[in-house]
């Protein structure tokens, strides 16, 4: 999230004021969705919507692969665009996703502009994140939580806060990871959001994203899995070949920012 525009000449399709400003707007193959006229928040390529395109969707999806290999009960809080479950879509299509979006007008918009995908394995929500997962899937237990909940002001409060990662925690399998994609302006807000993350679990790594001030935090019930999270070149250029995600770019941030000298060299040459 949080990237400006680059073209001066758009084809507006469609715009929208209440409580905020949202456009659809044509570039070229991409469609993307604005906040605010100048804020991009999803973006697909028509020809190829399952194809992520903005930087941080294709750290997040990467590091969630690697964290959790193979999801088959995944949550997903923050719809945009559905990117993301464009994503699912082409490349784990049998992956069951409860996707919980606080806003009816841009799940209206995801649907009529986007290419919303809903089957049998997406089921779509119209709900406040921290609700959802406390009172509406109580019986429920998820591989992966995928947090990715923005307004126009920056991250969802109810979403971000102590008591939906202590919520998530318990919702999560055994083994079972939160993926989360961090962005603020105000280094006040980031730290009260990262502090009220970690506090509820054992392990946890942020992941900076080149060029953009995003930062991807993986969260674990136990120690950090260093092992899944920087496997063999070999396997990381399979994943790659698979997802078309670029692992090994994302593996080497993760060693790089949460890994002292030490451990990195001794885990280089392990």
């Amino acid at each position: 999230m949080k990237q400006p525009m680059t073209e001066p000449e758009k084809n507006l399709l469609y715009s929208h004021r209440e409580k905020n400003f949202m456009e659809v707007v044509d570039e070229g193959h991409y469609r993307s969705l604005y906040f605010q006229g100048d804020v991009v928040q999803s973006r697909i390529c028509l020809k190829d919507p399952g194809r992520l395109i903005l930087r941080y969707t294709q750290y997040m999806m990467a590091a969630a692969l690697l964290a959790s290999t193979r999801p088959s009960q995944v949550l997903l809080i923050g719809i945009g665009a559905g990117s993301l479950l464009q994503f699912f879509t082409r490349f784990l299509p049998s992956c069951h996703i409860d996707a919980v979006d606080y806003s009816e007008n841009i799940i209206r918009v995801a649907r009529g502009f986007f290419l919303l995908p809903e089957n049998d394995f997406i089921r779509i929500h119209c709900n406040d994140g921290l609700h959802y997962l406390k009172n509406l899937c109580q019986e429920r237990l998820f591989d992966l939580i995928l947090v990715d909940a923005f307004t126009d002001t920056g991250m969802a409060r109810t979403v971000y806060s102590s008591e939906f990662f202590k919520t998530a925690r318990s919702r999560l399998t055994p083994g079972g990871v939160v993926c989360s994609n961090l962005w603020s302006g105000n280094p006040t807000v980031y730290k009260s959001v990262h502090k009220a993350m970690t506090k509820h679990f054992s392990g946890s790594i942020l992941i900076p994203v080149r060029k953009r001030e995003n930062r991807i935090a993986l969260l674990f019930q136990e120690s950090v899995p260093w092992k899944a999270i920087c496997p063999s070149p070999q396997v990381l250029e399979a994943l790659t070949k698979t997802y078309v995600l670029d692992f090994a770019e994302v593996s080497a941030a993760a060693r790089k920012h949460n890994m002292k000298l030490g451990e990195r060299m001794q885990h280089l040459f392990r």
